[in-house]
C-alpha cells in the first residue's frame, strides 16, 4: 500500500492522535522551560556564559542517560517509564515557582533542575518512537513519523513567542507553573496507550552488547544524522553575527531569518508521503543533506537580506522530511524488541551533535568571517553526505524489504 499522509493518520488512528496531542502540548512546554530558564539566568547573571552551562545542564545529561532508557524500554514496558519521567519533569519545574514564592530561589536550583530534566527527557523521546510502529501499519510510519515531528517543528516556530508573552506576563519562575501542567496533559495522553509485547531474556542468554550487531545501513544511517548536526552547528553560531554585520539587521531581522526555516520546515514535511513513493529512502536522506548543505553555503555569496531569508525557507523545505523518513527507515530495519536501544544510541549521538558544532563554529569566527563558517558549515554537508553514500548503499536497502514482524 502508498504511504499514508499525516493528515489520514492523524484522522483515523485514536491513540495515536491522543499520544500526538499529549506531545504538541509537552513540545509547547519544553519550549517554555527553555525560554524562561535561559531568561531567568541571564537577568540574574547579566552574561551569556551562564546562559551556555544552563543549555549544558539540558543536553549533556542524556549522552549518559539516554542508552540506560533505551535498555530500560527494551526490557520493560515503556508505559511506566515514560509516566514517571513526566510526572517526575513536573514535579521538578514546579519548584521553580515555589521556592520563588517562598523566597528563596537561587542559581544553583535551577542548574540542579535543568540538569536532572535533561537526564529524564530521552525516556519520553525513546519512548514515543516505540509506539509509533506499534499503533500504526507498516504503511502509515511515514505519515505517523511526519506527524509527530510536528510536535517539535509547531512549538518551535511558535512557541517562543507565547513563552515571551507569558514571562513577560507573569515573570519567568511563575510562567513555569503552566509548564508543569504541560507534563501532566503528557501523563493523561500516555495512561491510554496498550501494553507493548516484550520478549524475556532466556536463562543463559547473552546480552546483546548496545553498539554491536547494527545492520551496516542502519549504522551509516546513524551516521549520516549524526555529521548532519554536527554540520549543521555551525550556522547556529554564525548566523546572529552575519544577520548583524552582513546584512545590517539587528534582533528582529534575525529573528525572522530563523522563522523562515522554521515555515519551511512544516512545508518540507507534507513531503515526506511523496519522497517515500518515489525513491528509495536511503537516498533521499542523502540528498536532503546535500541540497541544505548548497542551500547554506550559498547564504554568504547572495545580495540582501531579503534573498537570503527565501534561501532560509527553501533550506527548511529540504530539511523538513529528513527525521521522518530517517526514523521510519530504522523502524523498519531493526526488529521491535531492539528498537529501544537503537533510540538509545540514536538519542546519545545527537544530543551533543549541533552543540559541538556550534562551539566549533564560535572557534571559527575568531579567525574567520561569519560567511566563510557559514560556507564552511554547508560544505561539510555536502561531504558528509558524500562519505556516508556509498555506506549507504551496501546490502539489500531495509526499506525495500519485507517489514519487520514484531516478536
Amino acid at each position: 500500500m502508498p504511504p499514508a499522509s499525516l493528515f489520514t493518520v492523524l484522522r483515523t488512528r485514536p491513540l495515536f492522535r491522543r499520544l500526538w496531542l499529549g506531545a504538541m502540548v509537552s513540545g509547547l512546554g519544553d519550549t517554555l522551560s527553555w525560554l524562561a530558564l535561559t531568561w531567568y539566568v541571564l537577568e540574574r547573571t547579566g552574561g551569556g556564559t551562564a546562559v551556555g552551562g544552563l543549555l549544558l545542564c539540558f543536553a549533556l545529561p542524556a549522552v549518559v542517560t539516554a542508552p540506560l532508557w533505551g535498555r530500560a524500554m527494551d526490557r520493560f514496558q515503556p508505559r511506566p517509564l515514560m509516566l514517571a519521567d513526566n510526572v517526575a519533569r513536573a514535579a521538578l519545574v514546579a519548584l521553580i515557582p515555589l521556592l520563588d514564592a517562598l523566597g528563596g530561589l537561587e542559581l544553583w536550583p535551577v542548574f540542579l533542575v535543568a540538569a536532572l530534566m535533561g537526564a529524564l527527557a530521552p525516556a519520553t523521546q525513546i519512548g514515543v518512537r516505540l509506539y509509533v510502529p506499534a499503533l500504526l501499519p507498516d504503511h502509515e510510519l511515514e505519515g505517523g513519523n511526519a506527524a509527530y515531528g510536528l510536535t517539535t517543528q509547531l512549538p518551535t516556530v511558535f512557541g517562543p513567542a507565547l513563552a515571551g508573552l507569558l514571562v513577560g506576563a507573569w515573570g519567568a519562575p511563575r510562567a513555569l507553573g503552566l509548564d508543569a501542567l504541560t507534563f501532566l496533559a503528557m501523563a493523561w495522553a500516555l495512561l491510554a496507550l496498550p501494553l507493548l509485547p516484550r520478549r524475556k531474556r532466556a536463562a543463559g542468554e547473552e546480552r546483546t552488547p548496545t553498539g554491536g550487531g547494527w545492520p551496516p545501513a542502519v549504522l551509516a544511517v546513524l551516521g549520516l544524522t549524526t555529521l548532519f548536526y554536527f554540520g549543521y552547528g555551525p550556522l547556529e553560531a554564525a548566523l546572529p553575527v552575519f544577520a548583524r554585520e552582513t546584512l545590517g539587521t539587528g534582533a528582529q531581522g534575525y529573528g525572522v531569518l530563523w522563522s523562515a526555516l522554521g515555515v519551511g520546515t512544516l512545508g518540507g514535511t507534507l513531503l515526506v508521503g511523496v519522497l517515500a513513493r518515489s525513491l528509495p529512502t536511503r537516498l533521499v536522506l542523502v540528498g536532503i543533506m546535500a541540497l541544505w548543505g548548497l542551500c547554506i553555503a550559498a547564504l554568504p555569496l547572495v545580495p540582501g537580506f531579503g534573498t537570503v531569508m527565501a534561501i532560509m525557507f527553501v533550506g527548511g523545505v529540504v530539511w523538513g522530511p529528513y527525521t521522518a523518513l530517517e526514523t521510519t527507515l530504522l523502524h523498519r530495519s531493526v526488529p521491535a524488541e531492539r528498537q529501544g536501544r537503537l533510540f538509545g544510541l540514536r538519542t546519545m549521538l545527537l544530543g551533543p551533535a549541533a552543540p559541538l558544532g556550534t562551539a566549533l563554529g564560535g572557534l571559527l569566527l575568531l579567525g574567520v568571517d561569519a560567511g566563510g563558517v557559514i560556507a564552511l558549515s554547508g560544505l561539510a554537508c555536502v561531504l558528509g553526505a558524500l562519505v556516508a553514500l556509498p555506506w549507504l548503499r551496501r546490502g539489500t536497502p531495509p526499506e525495500e524489504s519485507a517489514p519487520l514482524a514484531p516478536p
